[in-house]
């Protein structure tokens, strides 16, 4: 998946989607996430990890955070190998989502889903959030915008101190299994064990009882993280081997975001 998209820009139609924007929740989560395996955390001010040795997870990871959240901007990209996450608000069944954040509160981000109401048939939608408003497609016309009841869906979700806290207090067992290249770049493997109850903003349906296995990539050089996976299901519903994987890129370099023209 591509860090550069072209954007187009379209009069917009005087339409309302009654629907609530939550949605976007299980993508705050998962960015959240950043932190799933760091149980507790550490106090120390680098990896913990000396020259030919491996760090100390509980520093790696608090180290790994700490970078995250220093973070202006950044690229995403969600997919979830072959399956589908539901968008109940828009009543779609999420194959990928790919996009752009500028904290606090600008989204640009392209969704491929399975429109339910129309025999589930593919569709693409985009999405531009800015400020307290939000923007959707039509997903039969992507150059008309639509108003999204709700605001913007980055508002409080995007949070870094709640999203992270969020996610550490299920989480258990960190444990650095290896060093793996990703892109280019040297990275250490951290996984963990998180309840599915812990993960209800990832997906509001998700119960708890299931053991979701949390595996995070962490740059050696620059304790950045570059991506996660999640494996396991979240509701009884849920392939019991669904995995959702969640890349990051374009660090502090991303396209200015700007709302829809009218």
């Amino acid at each position: 998946m591509g860090d550069e998209r072209p954007r187009t820009r379209h009069n917009a139609a005087a339409m309302r989607v009654k629907r609530r924007a939550r949605f976007w929740g299980w993508a705050a989560v998962a960015v959240a996430c950043v932190a799933l395996v760091a149980c507790g955390g550490g106090d120390g001010d680098d990896d913990g990890g000396g020259e030919g040795g491996p760090p100390d997870v509980a520093e790696l990871l608090d180290s790994a955070v700490g970078q995250f959240l220093e973070m202006q901007s950044f690229h995403f990209a969600l997919d979830f190998d072959g399956e589908t996450s539901p968008m109940e608000q828009l009543s779609v069944d999420m194959e990928t989502i790919e996009g752009d954040v500028i904290l606090p509160d600008q989204l640009d981000a392209k969704v491929k889903a399975k429109a339910r109401q129309f025999g589930g048939i593919n569709v693409n939608v985009s999405l531009v959030g800015v400020g307290e408003d939000a923007w959707v497609t039509n997903p039969f016309d992507q150059t008309m915008w639509l108003p999204l009841e709700g605001g913007n869906p980055l508002n409080g979700l995007f949070n870094p101190s709640e999203g992270v806290a969020a996610v550490i207090r299920g989480a258990a067992n960190p444990t650095l299994t290896g060093e793996e290249e990703v892109d280019g770049v040297l990275t250490w493997v951290v996984e963990g064990t998180i309840d599915s109850g812990d993960l209800t903003a990832f997906l509001d349906s998700a119960v708890p009882g299931y053991d979701v296995k949390g595996t995070i990539w962490i740059g050696k050089d620059d304790n950045v993280i570059y991506r996660i996976h999640l494996l396991g299901q979240l509701t009884a519903e849920e392939p019991v081997d669904i995995l959702r994987r969640l890349s990051f890129s374009s660090f502090n370099d991303v396209e200015p975001i700007e709302p829809p023209l009218p």
